[in-house]
């Protein structure tokens, strides 16, 4: 086993998210089109005698969060194996952004294990470990364009022929998933057309992905944090053809094929809010 190795975790965006229904079961339906973005954080894993955790920036990761370590002791539960090591993160995907932070880490270290180990795992196999640490996070297993539907372990891929220029921008606040669904109100619920959404990115067709995008989840975290609503008229009066918020928030996504309008809307918003890159959806 080498030591140092080190694995990317790329982000996610959902370019339109429907919660269908909410099951019997307490959890909700989902139908949704994500796609990886070259975003991402490095994780480092070195053999040491216990299990340690460091990251950068320095910021405290209770340990009931930390999808990390919640992997690897959940791999080690199944696959036995004895070893230890000493991870670090280098954190560049912010928290309770709806970019799939904590999902990304978390598939980025059963891949690496799957690898480094040799265990040869099936793509259902590395889903149904996945889908135990939380939805998004067999989507990200896989670092390509899908339709996803159930909770999140049903999952169509499919190629994008779309180019464009994603701004991220995350608020003051972020928004807590648990949340965002709770204060959902199914009676006036936005349901976006997922399957125009998916036609429009494979087919290259800009005109409708603008008109067919929409995010179920919306509106519930524009009352918890009104600086989201806010932020999509600032980008869309900055040129961006239009904006709207990724997953439960609160990153805001604003969409242009024009780099140059991209770079003046990064360059605007930088020194206001905590977080603000250019990105584009991970190529093949």
């Amino acid at each position: 086993m080498r030591c140092g190795m080190k694995t990317k975790a790329y982000g996610k965006v959902n370019l339109c998210l429907d919660v269908v229904e909410k099951r019997a079961d307490g959890y909700h339906e989902l139908d949704s089109v994500m796609v990886p973005i070259e975003w991402h954080d490095d994780i480092e894993f070195t053999p040491t005698k216990e299990m340690s955790f460091t990251c950068t920036p320095n910021i405290r990761i209770r340990p009931e969060n930390n999808s990390i370590l919640k992997t690897i002791e959940l791999l080690r539960s199944i696959y036995h194996f004895s070893e230890n090591f000493h991870v670090h993160l280098t954190k560049r995907i912010p928290s309770q952004a709806g970019l799939g932070g904590g999902s990304s880490d978390a598939a980025a270290v059963i891949n690496w294990f799957d690898m480094t180990y040799g265990w040869n795992l099936s793509d259902q196999e590395k889903i149904d470990i996945g889908v135990k640490i939380g939805a998004d996070v067999p989507f990200c297993l896989f670092r390509k364009p899908a339709r996803v539907q159930g909770i999140g372990e049903k999952l169509r891929f499919f190629d994008v022929d779309l180019p464009m220029w994603i701004v991220l921008v995350q608020p003051r606040r972020g928004v807590s998933t648990r949340q965002a669904f709770g204060s959902l109100q199914f009676d006036n619920l936005l349901h976006p057309e997922t399957s125009l959404v998916e036609e429009a990115l494979h087919t290259d067709n800009y005109p409708l992905f603008l008109v067919s995008i929409g995010n179920s989840l919306e509106a519930s975290a524009i009352k918890m944090v009104p600086d989201i609503q806010q932020l999509k008229q600032r980008l869309v009066r900055m040129g961006c053809d239009k904006a709207m918020m990724t997953g439960s928030g609160s990153v805001v996504m604003g969409f242009t094929q024009h780099e140059e309008i991209a770079d003046k809307a990064v360059r605007s918003l930088k020194s206001a809010y905590r977080f603000v890159i250019k990105t584009k959806i991970l190529p093949k």
